[in-house]
């Protein structure tokens, strides 16, 4: 589980960068792309830290197990 929300979350991350290099490529696009691209790019890096998190927790649990 925690290896697909990590994956969702570089995703995520791949778009808000994706979105930040367009106006570089075409001139005429709006800056609503540059804004976008810094969403995309909070909200994937708050993705990867809870993917983080439920990777801890998930250790945390089969460590208790032992």
């Amino acid at each position: 589980m925690d290896k697909m929300i990590l994956s969702a979350g570089i995703a995520i991350i791949s778009l808000g960068v994706g979105f930040l290099i367009a106006p570089m490529i075409e001139k005429d696009l709006s800056g609503a792309y540059t804004s976008g691209g810094y969403f995309w790019l909070t909200l994937g890096s708050v993705v990867v830290l809870f993917a983080m998190r439920v990777k801890q927790q998930k250790e945390k649990q089969l460590g208790a197990l032992r």
